[in-house]
């Protein structure tokens, strides 16, 4: 068994780079007079991005990703823009949608997280718009995107290890792991003497400080209170109250590293299924819909090993990720009978990389080449 870094080591911080004490500094704790300028979700997104960048014009060059080169770039801001939306609306609609909802700026105020599954959605509705003002099969941009969520999940998942993060089911494995108790939109979980619980909530005042109060909260799974670690106080009530509670920091009991699992199941395993298959497709939408049966199952099965969020529980005995991921596999299967009815062939879509045909007309308008295929992937 061993204990999460941010049990074990009271310095540890996911901060990669921070500026304080007039330099800057690499996974140190950031004191309060001082910068994160990016933290390891920052640069899992970043280094997608760029690698993102760098595929798609490789793919152009090669005669894969048939669009104009000007639109390259374009599609690529265009799906960071639907992941961003998507992901904080999945995370709204599937798993918190009254504490979003009731106040909705805290789409945009609050950074409690992202969905995978709202990822997918977003970029599947925003690219529809992006192919017809291209004029592009919808399915052709969708195949690029697929390796891109593969190559993410690796990245973004070692990211929620190292911040303790979405963690797995109770287990006896020797390489399972306790990582520090967390609530509902990932709040700190503290204990009183008594072995009462409770939830750290923030509240933001008018002068732009933060304070801290505590609210009684009982977790849905187990978990421990250690009794070597240090004391802390927190207000019990209103910020002003006056009236301090001394608590301990709770733990779960050991779990499955559930987000390395899925960074293996549906991170490289699948890296490797899509790559094969972007080799063999020659229609579009075969890499979306190999991608959505791929992710689905994988999914499904990892998270046999992860425990629900805190608060969410089970639904018909499985978890909503992995209801999601179910209606995922059903949606390729149907997408690989339309493409057996309708077929288009990726090589007969246009493009402007020199050496291949047909050749996209430079001299019309980029969002309405005349020699495009009709949207109808």
């Amino acid at each position: 068994m061993f204990d999460h870094p941010y049990i074990s080591d009271p310095e540890y911080s996911t901060t990669v780079v921070s500026w304080f004490d007039g330099g800057f500094h690499f996974f140190k704790r950031v004191p309060e007079d001082g910068i994160e300028l990016f933290n390891v979700f920052h640069l899992a997104y970043g280094t997608i991005f760029v690698f993102a960048l760098v595929m798609c014009h490789v793919w152009w060059k090669r005669g894969s990703f048939r669009v104009r080169k000007r639109q390259v770039l374009d599609s690529v801001l265009v799906a960071v823009a639907a992941i961003i939306i998507g992901g904080r609306l999945g995370e709204a609609i599937f798993y918190q949608p009254e504490y979003y909802f009731s106040e909705p700026m805290r789409l945009i105020t609050n950074a409690s997280g992202f969905t995978i599954h709202g990822m997918i959605l977003g970029t599947i509705i925003v690219f529809w718009f992006w192919a017809r003002w291209i004029k592009r099969p919808w399915f052709h941009l969708l195949d690029q995107s697929v390796i891109f969520v593969a190559f993410g999940t690796i990245l973004g998942r070692i990211a929620n290890f190292l911040s303790a993060d979405l963690w797995g089911r109770e287990t006896s494995v020797p390489w399972a792991v306790r990582f520090p108790m967390r609530g509902p939109l990932f709040r700190r979980i503290v204990a009183n003497p008594k072995g009462d619980t409770f939830m750290v909530v923030a509240e933001e005042l008018p002068d732009d400080k933060t304070a801290y109060h505590l609210e009684p909260w009982t977790p849905d799974q187990g978990i421990e209170i250690p009794h070597d670690t240090p004391l802390q106080s927190y207000p019990t009530g209103a910020h002003d109250s006056g009236v301090y509670e001394l608590v301990r920091t709770v733990i779960t009991t050991p779990r499955h590293p559930s987000q390395l699992y899925q960074a293996i199941t549906e991170g490289i395993i699948l890296l490797v299924i899509l790559v094969i298959a972007r080799r063999k497709a020659k229609n579009v939408g075969t890499l979306s819909a190999t991608f959505l049966i791929a992710y689905g199952a994988l999914r499904t099965v990892a998270e046999f090993f992860r425990q629900p969020e805190p608060g969410l529980g089970f639904l018909f005995g499985l978890t909503r990720g992995q209801l999601l991921s179910l209606s995922m596999v059903i949606g390729g299967l149907i997408l690989f009978a339309f493409i057996k009815r309708k077929p288009i062939l990726i090589d007969s879509i246009p493009t402007d990389a020199p050496g291949f045909t047909p050749q996209a007309d430079a001299a019309t308008p980029e969002h309405e080449p005349q020699d495009a295929e009709p949207n109808t992937a």
